[in-house]
């Protein structure tokens, strides 16, 4: 800003002398003048303020102001050269590529704002879009950028450099990376060029798509999307999801009211198991757009791959495990072995069935052997079904975390009492679900639950409902069976893909007469269904709730096997009830190795790669070699290695960066540097489609400009206007400035000023009587 700088400081006193000297004078001259009122006193200010001026001058004030010194700093000049820019809003029209470059060239010669800044300014000339590239004039603009990271290139560069007076860019605002734009204190101003004024039409856009999984048999995948058209109100468009073959397998049709986006849902009925690969495809017939780059999104789903396993343990056999058994044979990914109890344990004595015998004669014929090993009356006897081979459960139910943890996703116990089950085995059955993130389920029997003295154990304490909270009334008798408001939304609790049908269905099913009744509840558990009588008295049917890092289910009611009675297609959906229930127990439980892959959502292209190895116990395994291999979309593998995390015990990272759009499959290996056996293998996938993000915006973002301006001390202005930009720059905050200073003594204005107060002062005079 322009101030005074007064040289002579050291003469104030001088300078005070004088007006004291000159308001004595005043004093004498105007005593007895015969001027009275408004005229002697507007006649006295105009002389003193001459005076008082002469006096000032012995000063000798400066008049001094700063202003960049020329050549000396910095303006950067930013073009985004991204591919959406190359757009027209309108057919006939240019695009917004095209406007750009008309502003930053006139013919073959840079345009005169910016030759206007280079007289003030040292000028850099850059684009950017997936790189950030220096330039030496704006004569040959290529808009083919692949993304538009405009936020990290502001941010280094408003921070670089100690001579950058400001930024100037020119984009229409959609950055592909504005999720992490984060204005510093210190830094360039930004002056941002705004291209672009409306929604290109007409156009259809997939504006962004995620993906889900579920155990639901009918849809094991859903895509939501959420679509948008603009000038095509009342047209009709599909939008289709294809296979890696490229096959539709499931359309949707989409009728489009005004420019809102609409939320569309596509359930793929078919999905394999593992990684999968999807297209989505939105199009319209007869319909010519402004572009087709936003009509698709590459998608991937990851369902998991088995065999999961769960143990199941039963005191009885009986016609839930027949049905159980039967409806996960048609589920390759499902192991079930079991273990099953055909005679409780009874007092021991000395069994003399034939001479010398003292073994269970129940098992004679089976290789039943004398000795330690001998199957006795003091212990239950025990089959086992469904194992991997003779030693899997063959000291039954398991006593390590070793054999417990690293075997199986789930436990489902069923007609059996707590007794059956040791102390330590409870407290292991506690830990893989807390600890382990294993899951529970404990089905409707006569001996489960309080029946079974589950009170006061650490099974029943992870139970969902509360066991010690008992009734009088009588057993319940004609109980329908009905989904609550938090059944309705597990889609693993449904069978059919709508709701009136799925109502139907539940309407037909046969009653239950064996509730295992429990009025209450624990906090932050759901009852997912309920049972009730002709007395509509409902009571919980299947309650769940999440334990630890693992969760716990009950099923109350102990003859769910009726449903399959009733006839075909009710024991169709009671097999797919089953299967979905196995899915939804073992769906989030974690392996020992497991393996993600995290786009970097500022940086599509970077993909964190991590792993994390357990031994049996499920504790931290460090000691590990990790090979990951990637299949790149041309079918080229890449093999890294995962270094160990210096923040986690048993993660391994590592990174990987896609250059070409498509698929990404990875698969990571596993081995134990120590013993040299593998560990296992694990399969991830990922997709790179930078067009999508590219053009899944293309309405200028008029207020992530203005914000950028407004953050960073600068100014907002569109593509018209860019010919100000030299004067406005003309008025901010340089790095380098130089002082330029002008005597007022020397300014002719001073002298005009003395002259006009003491002619004031004379026409008072002469006004007022004097001469």
């Amino acid at each position: 800003m322009p101030r005074i700088l007064w040289q002579n400081t050291d003469i104030t006193w001088l300078a005070a002398l004088v007006v004291v000297f000159v308001l004595a004078l005043l004093w004498v001259g105007y005593r007895r003048s015969p001027l009275r009122g408004w005229r002697k006193l507007a006649a006295i200010t105009c002389k003193l303020g001459a005076l008082a001026l002469l006096a000032l001058c012995l000063l000798d004030p400066l008049w001094t102001r700063q202003q960049p010194k020329k050549g000396e700093n910095e303006v950067i000049v930013l073009v985004d050269t991204s591919a959406s820019l190359d757009t027209a809003e309108k057919a006939g029209e240019p695009t917004r590529a095209a406007q750009v470059t008309s502003a930053v060239k006139s013919s073959d010669e840079d345009a005169a704002w910016i030759k206007g800044l280079s007289e003030d300014f040292r000028l850099r000339l850059m684009t950017a879009d997936s790189q950030t590239t220096s330039v030496p004039h704006f004569r040959a603009l290529n808009f083919d950028g692949s993304r538009s990271d405009l936020c990290r290139t502001l941010m280094t560069l408003r921070s670089g450099g100690s001579n950058l007076a400001a930024v100037v860019l020119i984009s229409d605002g959609n950055a592909t990376d504005a999720p992490v734009w984060k204005a510093e204190a210190k830094g360039a101003p930004v002056f941002t060029v705004l291209a672009g004024k409306n929604t290109p039409t007409p156009d259809l856009a997939l504006l962004d798509a995620t993906v889900a999984t579920s155990p639901f048999e009918d849809a094991p995948i859903t895509i939501t999307s959420r679509v948008a058209a603009h000038g095509l109100n009342g047209k009709q468009a599909t939008l289709s999801a294809l296979d890696e073959q490229g096959k539709a397998v499931v359309t949707e049709k989409v009728t489009f009211n005004g420019d809102s986006p609409q939320t569309v849902r596509l359930r793929i009925p078919v999905a394999k198991p593992g990684v999968s690969f999807h297209k989505l495809e939105l199009k319209a017939e007869g319909v010519k757009e402004a572009t087709l780059a936003n009509n698709t999104r590459l998608m991937e789903a990851d369902r998991g791959s088995g065999p999961y396993r769960v143990l199941y343990v039963a005191g009885r056999p009986n016609w839930e495990y027949k049905f159980l058994r039967r409806a996960i044979a048609a589920d390759d990914d499902i192991q079930m072995p079991s273990l099953v109890r055909i005679a409780k344990r009874e007092p021991k004595f000395e069994w003399r069935g034939r001479a010398g015998e003292s073994v269970n004669p129940l098992f004679r014929g089976f290789g039943a052997k004398e000795g330690e090993e001998a199957q006795r009356y003091d212990q239950p006897v025990l089959i086992r079904l469904g194992t991997r081979d003779g030693k899997e459960l063959s000291d039954g139910f398991p006593k390590s975390a070793e054999d417990l943890f690293s075997e199986y996703r789930a436990i489902i116990i069923d007609d059996l009492e707590a007794a059956f089950f040791t102390q330590e085995q409870m407290n292991l059955v506690e830990r893989f679900v807390s600890e382990r993130g294993g899951a529970l389920l404990m089905l409707g029997g006569q001996e489960c639950y309080q029946a079974g003295g589950y009170d006061h154990t650490p099974i029943g304490r992870m139970l969902p409902v509360y066991l010690d909270r008992t009734t009088t009334t009588g057993p319940m008798l004609d109980a329908r069976f009905n989904l609550t408001r938090e059944g309705w939304l597990e889609s693993w609790m449904r069978l059919r893909t709508d709701r009136e049908d799925d109502e139907k269905r539940l309407s037909s099913m046969p009653a239950f007469f064996s509730i295992n009744q429990t009025f209450s509840i624990k906090p932050g558990a759901s009852i997912l269904a309920t049972v009730s009588d002709a007395s509509q008295t409902a009571v919980p049917a299947i309650v769940s709730q999440r334990f630890g890092e693992g969760r716990v289910g009950s099923v109350l009611v102990a003859d769910l096997w009726r449903w399959g009675m009733n006839d075909a297609e009710s024991r169709k959906d009671m097999e797919r009830a089953w299967r979905q229930l196995m899915r939804w127990l073992v769906v989030d439980v974690a392996d020992s190795i497991t393996f993600n892959a995290e786009t970097d959502p500022a940086d599509r292209e970077r993909v964190k790669l991590s792993v994390r190895v357990r031994d049996r116990a499920f504790k931290a395994h460090g000691d590990a070699l990790v090979k990951v291999e990637v299949t790149q979309p041309d079918g080229k593998k890449s093999q890294l290695f995962a270094e160990p995390s210096l923040k986690e015990a048993g993660l391994f990272e590592t990174e990987f960066f896609s250059a070409n759009s498509g698929n990404y499959r990875a698969v990571a290996s596993v081995e134990d540097t120590e013993k040299r056996t593998p560990l296992g293998t694990k399969a991830t996938g990922w997709t790179y489609g930078p067009q999508a993000d590219e053009f899944s915006r293309l309405e200028p973002d008029k207020a992530f400009m203005k914000r950028i301006a407004v953050e960073t001390g600068g100014e907002m202005i569109t593509l018209d206007d860019v010919a100000r930009l030299p004067e406005m720059l003309k008025n901010i905050r340089v790095p380098v400035e130089v002082t330029l200073s002008t005597p007022l003594w020397h300014s002719p204005w001073v002298f005009l000023a003395l002259l006009l107060l003491l002619g004031a002062e004379w026409f008072f005079r002469r006004t007022g009587g004097m001469a």
